[in-house]
């Protein structure tokens, strides 16, 4: 399907987000420029008027030089920190949830979706598998839950949240938008006898509704960030809402790997069928 291996491995779960510094590195910086001006002024003001022979007297080319030099240093900051900043708006809401391709890739996109949503399974069968067979080396792809359309969606979320403890997620991801009128606790079961899960870690997972926690938090997550409906997705940090035509999701990657100035080729014109 894609050049990108999955990234499939379970890691800690993290519920809570960092904290951030109270004052940004950009606003030191900043505060930083301002008192160098300053100081420069008031040596102007105390040494700008001595005699030309004063041994103290400022040289006005030095001086330029020494504001030009903060300048310069101010536009080296601005820069990279707007790449810091890009980059912090491109990974807000990747969480610890399953992720497919680079986890440094230019192009985040996160999806929030239900395995019973019908424009969801459209998404998967549409865009999804046409967008990593083209882009798959530039995209970090990450699953969220937005479980709320029938009272199965939840228990399916889990059910896939399972399977990610035991690195089968993707696999489940498939199988059940394939499968899409048949999702249930039996179906769920067979599945992991399928792809040969722990049947007895699996069971217990299920049982004590071990994930329903990330489910709820996932789709709150989602519902702060604007998440209405499902299909719901990030691309670096916009918007995209509903199961867009290929072309959209395929003009704005395109749009990022531009304004990054990362050099891809044009897939065929027919690529995504």
């Amino acid at each position: 399907m894609t050049d990108a291996a999955p990234q499939d491995s379970q890691s800690p779960r993290k519920n809570a987000p960092s904290a951030s510094p109270a004052v940004s590195r950009t606003v030191l910086h900043y505060v930083l420029i301002a008192a160098t001006f300053l100081i420069i002024g008031l040596l102007i003001g105390i040494y700008g008027f001595e005699p030309d022979d004063s041994p103290v007297r400022l040289d006005e080319t030095q001086l330029r030089a020494v504001m030009l030099a903060v300048l310069e240093e101010s536009r080296s900051h601005s820069s990279a920190a707007a790449a810091a900043d890009a980059a912090a708006e491109r990974f807000a809401l990747v969480d610890d949830d399953p992720y497919l391709g680079p986890a440094d890739a230019p192009i985040v996109i996160v999806e929030f979706s239900d395995f019973f949503c019908s424009y969801c399974k459209r998404h998967f069968e549409q865009t999804f598998t046409p967008l990593l067979e083209n882009y798959g080396a530039h995209i970090r792809y990450v699953y969220r839950d937005f479980a709320r359309l029938t009272p199965e969606s939840a228990p399916a979320a889990i059910a896939a949240q399972c399977a990610f403890e035991q690195g089968r997620f993707w696999e489940f991801h498939q199988h059940f938008f394939s499968h899409q009128d048949t999702l249930s606790r039996d179906f769920y079961l067979q599945t992991a006898e399928e792809f040969e899960l722990d049947m007895d870690t699996y069971r217990a997972c299920l049982d004590e509704n071990r994930y329903l926690g990330e489910v709820e938090f996932d789709g709150l997550d989602g519902q702060i960030e604007g998440i209405r409906g499902t299909p719901g997705f990030f691309v670096n940090g916009q918007l995209v809402s509903g199961a867009q035509p290929y072309a959209v999701f395929e003009r704005l990657i395109q749009r990022e790997l531009d304004k990054a100035g990362i050099a891809y080729d044009l897939p065929p014109i027919n690529a995504a069928g």
